[in-house]
């Protein structure tokens, strides 16, 4: 049971960087096809759906990914239970906190 935990962790952590790096051809592919000048060609270029989407799904991953990573680090190095959960809830709190800062941000541009 262990094993296949270590796996799924293993399969998120690549997969969630794959995609990270679609997303950065992605967007400078984008960028290239239309570079925007100023502030409402930023925005128009950020709020376009495909490119609000795509970005949305990377915050997402890779928040996902940083979890899964700082998540091996302490269950690796802290033995002592409660200091082991307080540093993941910790840490989970931030990266959820993080996502609604990222998540704002994007509803709020739109």
């Amino acid at each position: 049971m262990a094993r296949a935990h270590g796996l799924r962790a293993w399969l998120i952590q690549r997969l969630s960087a794959a995609y990270m790096i679609l997303y950065l051809l992605f967007f400078l592919l984008s960028l290239i096809a239309r570079t925007p000048h100023g502030f409402e060609g930023w925005r128009g270029f950020m709020t376009a759906p495909l490119m609000s989407a795509a970005t949305f799904l990377l915050f997402l991953l890779l928040l996902i990914h940083a979890w899964v990573g700082m998540r091996d680090v302490v269950m690796d190095y802290m033995h002592a239970f409660k200091l082991r959960f307080t540093v993941l809830t910790l840490i989970a709190g931030g990266l959820i906190a993080m996502g609604a800062w990222v998540l704002q941000i994007l509803v709020r541009t739109a």
